[in-house]
């Protein structure tokens, strides 16, 4: 998810009221930095200029937000529930709010050819919101080099394999992100493809798993005749 925060008295409530705003989208060169840019640039079809871009880590940025208000608007990208978010106290909606997407205004249109529409549930963050609201997220992709050697073929599979089989644990002890989790393969975006090693083993996995899923219960009658187990 991509969290745009704002003063909790400040006039904006919608991700397209940050035009020309003093606007601070994390570490220089991090994901964060990468996926706020891109937004406004496709939002508004220019970048944001210099003298209203700022590079604080998340926790500089709400203290220069709220204390000294040197920014009008913190960028924030992490899983549902982020901790930063997550840990905040019931007096922190005296001081921020999460402004909402609206995907049907104009400067929307184009950041979901490449952003996809979320929802920011606030059973997530019951300090601080009383409603779910309406938010983007940026999907992530896990790339590689040397894709054509029997090495890198090797190690990928492995960690196709490895991720299948440990799936469940990821789920149950992981990030609670990893409960919106799937491991199967949806359509990519057009120029996107698979690698196919990795593609053949989390195809693998997905069978076997449904499998798993629709194989009826033994009886004890079986189990003793050693039909299944």
């Amino acid at each position: 998810e991509i969290y745009f925060i704002v003063r909790a008295d400040s006039p904006m409530n919608q991700v397209h009221d940050i035009r020309d705003s003093r606007i601070n989208v994390g570490a220089m060169r991090s994901g964060t930095a990468m996926s706020a840019t891109t937004l406004y640039r496709l939002m508004f079809e220019r970048s944001i200029v210099d003298d209203k871009l700022s590079f604080h880590n998340n926790e500089d940025a709400l203290v220069k937000l709220t204390g000294d208000r040197s920014i009008d608007v913190a960028v924030v990208v992490a899983g549902q529930p982020a901790k930063l978010l997550a840990d905040m106290k019931p007096e922190a909606r005296a001081l921020i709010k999460l402004l909402k997407f609206d995907a049907e205004h104009p400067t929307s249109k184009a950041t979901l050819k490449t952003y996809f529409q979320s929802t920011v549930r606030a059973s997530s963050y019951p300090s601080l919101l009383s409603e779910d609201v309406p938010g983007i997220a940026v999907k992530a992709y896990l790339v590689t080099y040397d894709y054509g050697r029997t090495g890198t073929q090797a190690r990928l599979g492995q960690f196709a394999k490895s991720l299948c089989n440990n799936f469940s644990t990821l789920q149950s002890e992981g990030h609670p992100k990893w409960k919106e989790v799937s491991l199967a393969m949806p359509q990519l975006g057009q120029g996107w493809s698979y690698y196919g090693p990795t593609a053949r083993e989390l195809g693998r996995c997905t069978a076997l798993k449904s499998t798993a899923t629709t194989a009826k219960a033994c009886t004890t009658e079986q189990k003793i005749l050693g039909l299944c187990e």
